[in-house]
């Protein structure tokens, strides 16, 4: 970063909101019409609050709470807070009372901004056990009449700040100068796999410093456009929708709700898309499955123009296409695949990134096939987000790309993947001991996985705790083997067993769409989604679908049984993180009779 360049994300965003004017900086859509924000609009917005919690009596490096689904109010209050010299403290929307209990009390904040009346519910159950003294809740309706000193609606609470504004005590523009480039932007409560969320402390510099890494790879402007959707307690849709936007001053749309993704896509046409393996794979197995419905031509013309699409990414990958081959692609881009891309939603897309989570390398090839860039990344919310990442003109499908430039990445001699530079976060909010043991002595950040270099880009083999060592002394990768299942349309999620065992097994959850789908079209009887996953034909369905997977692995990675889990997975039972990661060690404990008996003989 030069020398001029911001200090403090509230001076970035303040420079944006100067240097953008009347463009266009928000889209939202409500009750089925799109509506406008601009960016000097958003400014006034984000001030707005900032002079509200001045008047509520935020302390600099106070923590704020948000409890909410993405909508532009958020980014006012996550802005806001940070303007007005404190950090914020996301929490997934999905949280169960319990959670936001420990949450707030870990956090100590006085303050806590919630969506609606749902979500409120939620917070009063469990106040009194918190410092919470003010509950500003955006959305009023049914809850006219309501009284509770403690509450207050978002307009109202707004009028505060304007009232105090007019006072002249401490002003924002005093109180965001007074922000030093090391002082915490925002806490970032950790879902892990294993015991209770940690909070990640990430300082405006390391914050800017990421921005400044996603404009030099990725060359965004402000005309490129964004879909928000994923939640902003994680630190991805930050990346995205906050860090990058705010750095670049591209446009953000927020969708309408979960449910309608697929739609809004189609609506917005983005140039840049973000999301989980998750989503592209359901997105992957949406098409794979509505192209099965069709007509037989139609049919046949798909899986040619598919087969064609993915022998042309493979010879990208590996050099110049042969001139027949390009030929042959033209013809199927202009027959099959171009058309489907515009249905998709991506016939403006430019940048298509998948992370958070492992994805299968089948995944990335059917996409490139299609015309559509998909590329990885990886990192961490320790480090502010990005640690590497495939670049757009040399991509290298089964890595996660090259570091940033300007940070280190190293293996250490368990194959451990640790980083050291501007990107590492402060430490872990009140746990000094966690912290001294995640960033050692000389500043590398140790990030629990195990990765190996592959010219130049790492890929990443596992979680290091979760390696498996069989009985034979092998070790294997599980996330591998389960990301393949995973690209079947008929598996949601799958837990590869076989530590300390003589065999590899897995426990499926079968995708309840699909598979009813499935079902449906072939009169297979069930009323339960135990009852489905009891059938014989839905059991040989899911067996096919692994014997496919097993043909691509060697011997000792083959899947020698399986058990169809008989139950959805829920966050609030403590199957899966709000994330929608498997807490593998849950799981494993929740069905351990069911995996004993995959090896009795």
């Amino acid at each position: 970063m030069t020398e001029t360049a911001a200090r403090t994300l509230p001076q970035q965003f303040l420079r944006q909101v100067e240097r953008q004017g009347d463009r266009l900086a928000i889209r939202y859509k409500a009750y089925g019409i799109w509506h406008r924000v601009t960016w000097r609009q958003y400014g006034e917005e984000v001030l707005k609050v900032a002079a509200a919690l001045l008047a509520f009596g935020l302390r600099p490096q106070e923590n704020v709470a948000v409890l909410a689904d993405n909508r532009p109010q958020w980014l006012y209050c996550h802005l806001g807070v940070q303007m007005a010299g404190g950090a914020t403290c996301g929490i997934y929307p999905t949280s169960a009372p319990e959670q936001i209990r420990y949450l707030l009390d870990h956090s100590e904040a006085r303050l806590i901004f919630v969506e609606s009346e749902e979500q409120l519910d939620k917070v009063l159950a469990i106040v009194g056990d918190t410092r919470v003294e003010r509950i500003v809740v955006w959305d009023a309706k049914g809850l006219w009449g309501f009284t509770d000193e403690r509450v207050v609606f978002y307009e109202e609470f707004l009028k505060q700040g304007l009232a105090f504004s007019q006072a002249q005590a401490v002003t924002v523009d005093e109180r965001w100068r007074s922000i030093r480039p090391d002082d915490t932007a925002m806490i970032i409560y950790t879902s892990g796999t294993t015991g209770p969320p940690k909070g990640a402390m990430l300082s405006h510099r390391s914050i800017l410093w990421q921005a400044e890494a996603a404009r030099t790879i990725f060359a965004a402007t402000p005309d490129d456009e964004v879909v928000s959707y994923l939640p902003f307690a994680h630190v991805y849709e930050n990346l995205i929708t906050v860090f990058g936007a705010v750095g670049s001053g591209y446009v953000v749309n927020f969708v309408e709700s979960l449910d309608t993704l697929f739609q809004n896509l189609r609506e917005v046409s983005p140039t840049y898309f973000a999301s989980v393996p998750r989503i592209w794979e359901k997105l992957a197995s949406t098409v794979e499955l509505r192209m099965a419905d069709s007509t037989p031509l139609k049919r046949a013309l798909y899986r040619a123009a598919v087969t064609i699409g993915r022998r042309r990414a493979r010879a990208r990958m590996a050099g110049p296409v042969p001139p027949a081959l390009a030929v042959l692609y033209r013809l199927a881009y202009g027959v099959a695949l171009g058309p489907l891309k515009r249905r998709l939603g991506f016939d403006r897309i430019r940048i298509a990134l998948c992370g958070a989570a492992p994805a299968s390398p089948e995944l990335f090839e059917y996409y490139h096939g299609l015309g559509i860039p998909l590329i990885e990344g990886y990192g961490l919310t320790e480090s502010s987000g990005v640690i590497s990442v495939n670049r757009l003109d040399r991509p290298r499908v089964g890595t996660v790309g090259e570091p940033l430039p300007g940070i280190e990445v190293v293996l250490a001699d368990d194959g451990e993947i640790l980083t050291r530079g501007p990107h590492v976060f402060k430490g872990y909010f009140k746990d000094p001991e966690l912290t001294a043991r995640t960033i050692d002595g000389e500043g590398w950040l140790h990030t629990g996985d195990v990765g190996a270099w592959d010219d130049g880009h790492l890929r990443i083999l596992d979680r290091k705790k979760d390696i498996i060592i069989t009985a034979a002394g092998k070790n294997i990768t599980p996330a591998y083997i389960e990301n393949k299942l995973k690209f079947s349309p008929y598996i949601q999620d799958a837990i590869v067993i076989g530590d300390g065992r003589k065999y590899l097994t897995a426990l499926i959850l079968i995708d309840e769409d699909n598979v009813t789908k499935f079902a449906q079209d072939r009169r297979v009887p069930f009323t339960t989604f135990q009852g489905l996953t009891q059938n014989p034909e839905i059991v040989r369905l899911i067996e096919g679908e692994v014997r496919k997977v097993n043909k691509t692995l060697s011997q000792v990675e083959t899947i020698k049984k399986l058990a169809l889990l008989p139950r959805r997975f829920y966050e609030e039972e403590g199957d899966v993180t709000p994330t929608k990661k498997v807490k593998r060690r849950a799981i494993e404990a929740r069905y351990a009779e069911l995996i004993q008996s995959l090896y009795r003989t």
